[in-house]
């Protein structure tokens, strides 16, 4: 039904520097695949901590995790990547929260 205005929102959305920049900070990181597997070892450890701990005890172990992870939370490819996605993830949620503005009205 809306699937044509959804993909031109889709390509307006990949035509901005956001998500050229984000795109291409993910794909750096791909290509490293040492940094990769450690990222992906780390968001696999976060969920099991998310699963099976809550409150106070989660955010100890979560706070202990990153600790043990800062030196690849610190790499300039992957500080990269969290800058440019931080921003394509702003745009987003800007973009959300004027189409709900806009059905409001």
């Amino acid at each position: 039904m809306l699937d044509r205005e959804i993909n031109q929102l889709v390509d307006a959305i990949k035509n901005t520097n956001e998500y050229k920049e984000a795109y291409s900070a993910r794909k750096v990181i791909d290509k490293n695949k040492t940094l990769k597997k450690q990222l992906e070892e780390y968001a696999n450890n976060q969920k099991k901590l998310q699963t099976k701990y809550k409150d106070e005890q989660l955010k100890i172990k979560l706070n202990s995790l990153n600790e043990s992870y800062e030196s690849i939370f610190n790499h300039p490819d992957v500080v990269n990547y969290n800058q440019a996605s931080y921003l394509l993830n702003n745009m987003v949620n800007k973009i959300h929260r004027d189409i709900e503005k806009n059905l409001m009205k």
